[in-house]
């Protein structure tokens, strides 16, 4: 086990799967990230850095890249198949409390569409129940569970950059202990948008800072799906390039900001700090690297904003 993040008040435990008791060498192990648990045909995956040649983190394999939101995990499922009709994975864990009848609390947690998905859908859902649910729908491939979710998104989570946050606020019946994350429609009621990739003939999420926590009061049952909050303008061109670019960007006075070149192993290769301004611009002369695919990431105040390829050629 590598460490554990503290979360006051937060009833999910290990909320960003940063504990194991195994590191992930293969798909299909969500359960090393303990204590949750893959459901239908226990087929989701973890994600972890501590195995750079297996499902690593920002490396996913098949050419995927994404950098965890926090620490260095994740979980990834698939919510909609090609290849299967009604395919679903998904996501378990009990919580450390059962909720208490009547109390307000803030259900919340971030997604991030593989950037090899074909398509991206509109239903991501989360179920609180007082016990586990395993009930499927009736064909030979159905495997939507068969319940309502009382929290779930209701535009496109199209987003292969950055992590979308989905959360509301919900009212406890009172009793619910275990959190379910996943698709719960079936492939006709679920809607989807072609954003461009090739390998993944389907929609694959990769699932973030799962929370649960005691709130005041539920005056707003308003569903906030956020994804890029702010506007930093930040473009690197040209890319790919020879090893000299340009990175532009506007940063406000109380914010501190960090461009991150790595190469494919996850070494970092150059590390600048943002200047306060706007329309701000970086050259950056890496022709010392022969050509290749490297990665860069921003961090603004020590939080991925935006996490890309950049590729070299000469």
């Amino acid at each position: 086990m590598l460490y554990s993040k503290a979360y006051s008040q937060n009833l999910v435990p290990n909320p960003s799967f940063e504990n194991y008791d195994t590191c992930p060498t293969s798909s299909s192990q969500i359960s090393f990230a303990i204590p949750w648990q893959g459901i239908t045909t226990n087929s989701s995956d973890y994600f972890n850095s501590c195995n750079i040649g297996g499902p690593s983190v920002p490396l996913v394999g098949g050419g995927g890249f994404q950098y965890a939101r926090t620490g260095n995990a994740y979980a990834g499922v698939w919510l909609v198949n090609g290849y299967y009709s009604n395919y679903r994975e998904y996501i378990r864990v009990k919580l450390n409390s059962s909720l208490e009848l009547d109390s307000c609390y803030l259900i919340e947690f971030y997604c991030n569409l593989h950037n090899l998905s074909r398509y991206g859908i509109n239903k991501i859902g989360a179920l609180l129940s007082n016990s586990p649910v395993n009930n499927v729908g009736p064909g030979p491939f159905d495997l939507v569970l068969q319940y309502s979710p009382q929290i779930e998104s209701n535009m496109f989570l199209n987003d292969t950059l950055n992590w979308m946050k989905i959360s509301a606020r919900y009212t406890a019946l009172g009793g619910e202990e275990y959190i379910t994350i996943g698709n719960f429609r079936t492939d006709i009621l679920t809607d989807t948008i072609h954003v461009g990739g090739s390998n993944y003939n389907g929609s694959y999420y990769f699932i973030e800072d799962v929370r649960v926590e005691k709130i005041p009061n539920c005056d707003s049952t308003l569903l906030n799906i956020e994804a890029n909050k702010k506007n930093y303008n930040l473009k690197l061109y040209p890319n790919p390039n020879d090893g000299r670019m340009n990175f532009v960007y506007d940063l406000v006075e109380s914010e501190k900001g960090e461009l991150v070149i790595y190469d494919i192993s996850g070494r970092t290769i150059q590390s600048f700090k943002l200047q306060i301004g706007t329309n701000n611009q970086l050259f950056i002369d890496e022709t010392k690297l022969g050509s290749g695919v490297y990665f860069y990431k921003v961090l603004i105040n020590e939080k991925i904003t935006t996490s890309d390829k950049l590729i070299i050629i000469k």
